[in-house]
């Protein structure tokens, strides 16, 4: 819940967006993989009757340790994609379409580190929740997020000649 409180929280007051509309097409799309996919098919299974307290799952959660360490590693993933769309926000003046080239965290070594470390909090859910449902939303959005990658990091290659060369789309040294 945490992480889709902080996007509607980015939406409202940290984005900038450079398109004044969204295609129609993606309204579907969009509602489908966080209404269904999400709202639904991870609701059901990480909240549901199997993870009562006393079940076999529920009691795999409770290592203090194990939750602990996903949890530091859950905000640092969602406080860094913060970070990200704070950054991509600076580059835009208000009421522009102005596009620039970001610097800084994550930035560095990959063009979209905001799909990066939201990757890496599903991760994390996954792992935390070690439900089939968390995996088959982790990887729909990953596979949505690394089409955006690649097409941004072209833009950018496109776009700007002096973009750092060494850069990779999403994943660092790999992608």
């Amino acid at each position: 819940m945490a992480h889709f409180i902080k996007r509607e929280l980015e939406t409202a007051f940290v984005h900038r967006f450079s398109h004044g509309t969204m295609p129609l097409m993606n309204v579907f799309k969009n509602s489908f993989h966080y209404h269904m996919l999400s709202g639904l098919n991870l609701a059901y299974w990480i909240y549901g009757p199997s993870t009562a307290q006393g079940t076999p799952l529920a009691a795999k959660l409770g290592s203090p340790f194990l939750l602990s360490l996903l949890t530091g590693i859950f905000l640092f993933a969602e406080l860094s994609n913060l970070s990200t769309h704070i950054t991509l926000r600076n580059l835009r003046p208000p009421g522009t379409r102005v596009r620039r080239v970001p610097y800084g965290y994550g930035f560095d070594l990959v063009s979209c580190p905001n799909y990066l470390f939201e990757t890496i909090a599903w991760v994390v859910i996954a792992a935390m929740t070690r439900s089939l449902a968390s995996v088959l939303f982790l990887v729909v959005s990953t596979g949505q997020m690394y089409l955006w990658a690649v097409k941004k990091h072209k833009q950018y290659k496109r776009e700007f000649a002096d973009y750092p060369k060494s850069r990779k789309a999403m994943i660092p040294f790999i992608l």
